[in-house]
């Protein structure tokens, strides 16, 4: 039975050196480290994409809205593009 547990721990003696030579390799450090830092950016981009559809969303229900298009006209002087505006000036009492 003396062969046998040579063998075993030789087994667990490679295993041990393999872990520590994977573990000592900086390139495999390196390699685990950008691995996690690809995952959180990931989760964090899905993020991002779902606040930004939420902010699309929003902002489509705004224009669509007709009184913040009026307010904008009326107290911004704001026009679509293409329109012209004709500004006349206030008449004067001695006109009326």
């Amino acid at each position: 039975m003396k062969p046998l547990r040579r063998k075993l721990n030789f087994k667990y003696l490679l295993i041990a050196a393999a872990a520590v030579l994977l573990l000592a390799n900086r390139g495999v450090r390196m390699l685990v480290r950008n691995y996690r830092e690809y995952r959180h950016l990931q989760q964090e981009k899905s993020m991002l994409e779902a606040q930004g559809a939420e902010l699309r969303a929003q902002l489509g229900a705004i224009n669509n809205n007709p009184a913040i298009e009026q307010a904008a006209r009326k107290e911004l002087s704001m026009i679509r593009p293409g329109e012209t505006e004709y500004r006349f000036p206030t008449p004067k009492e001695s006109d009326r």
